[in-house]
């Protein structure tokens, strides 16, 4: 039954046409406070949902998913919980991920997947993965996916900045994380791009999961951030997943509508620039 209530669940966050998803993240409250975007949630979901093309799925946290289910439930859209994050930019080390709420609660609030973080050469590193598995066999219990954020070390500080000019990290750990989320149970890995398709379809040839794209901080860059949509689909990824540089751009309803436009309908990135004017 695992796989039914998986394959069910699956089918709300990709889009049934393309295959793909364009996901909209949500969830940076508990680590990074009140960020610039997401002042106001409820504000913030109106305008990506404003225009005509919307994200496919939003990643929140569930006590948010709770406070704005009626905006998320007059939508036809997936929704992912994020169950892990306890550390903050506050505290002495925001790789001390640990668990603050459950599959269980996930599945009590609608949710379609689950979300956690996997923090790779650090010193809690086994003790992370630990949690990751622990949460894959869970989730293969109550049919719930199970998306893993697989961080390279080399990303993590530069990852929690709020804001920031893009960085690559090292191609070889790329696809190290990516693999080592799938083994430990991940149904679909949350990736870091490599800067290039071509060294990012060698991560998605090591990954035997779907793998859907990250921004990472918001680096003011919309162009730059088309680039990152466009290779990462060009080298095969299932779609992207993305935050700060989607409701944290001057206008969140056209960048929704350029990412999801080259997402699904494999716009070039010119094309897209043009529905920012």
């Amino acid at each position: 039954m695992c796989v039914v209530g998986k394959s069910i669940r699956l089918s709300r966050i990709f889009n049934q046409k393309t295959g793909k998803t364009f996901v909209v993240t949500m969830d940076h409250g508990v680590d990074l406070g009140p960020v610039k975007g997401i002042e106001s949630l409820d504000k913030t979901l109106n305008k990506i949902f404003a225009g005509e093309k919307k994200p496919d799925a939003v990643l929140m946290n569930p006590s948010m998913i709770r406070r704005y289910y009626s905006i998320l439930a007059r939508r036809s859209i997936g929704i992912i919980a994020r169950i892990d994050g306890t550390a903050t930019l506050l505290g002495p080390d925001i790789t001390d991920y640990r668990l603050f709420s459950s599959v269980e609660e996930a599945l009590t609030i609608g949710a379609d997947a689950v979300a956690t973080m996997a923090f790779y050469g650090t010193k809690r590193e086994s003790e992370n993965n630990e949690k990751i598995g622990r949460i894959s066999q869970i989730c293969a219990k109550w049919g719930m996916p199970h998306i893993v954020e697989a961080l390279p070390p080399e990303i993590i500080e530069h990852h929690f900045k709020p804001t920031a000019r893009w960085k690559w990290p090292d191609p070889e750990h790329v696809k190290f994380v990516d693999r080592s989320a799938a083994e430990l149970g991940a149904d679909v890995v949350k990736s870091y791009y490599t800067g290039d398709p071509d060294t990012f379809k060698e991560v998605i040839k090591c990954t035997p999961v779907p793998v859907i794209v990250l921004s990472g901080p918001g680096a003011g860059d919309p162009k730059g951030l088309l680039e990152i949509v466009k290779g990462a689909m060009e080298a095969g990824a299932s779609g992207v997943i993305m935050g700060r540089n989607i409701w944290g751009y001057e206008n969140p309803t056209k960048i929704v509508q350029a990412v999801a436009s080259i997402v699904h309908e494999d716009l070039s990135v010119d094309e897209a620039l043009r529905m920012l004017k």
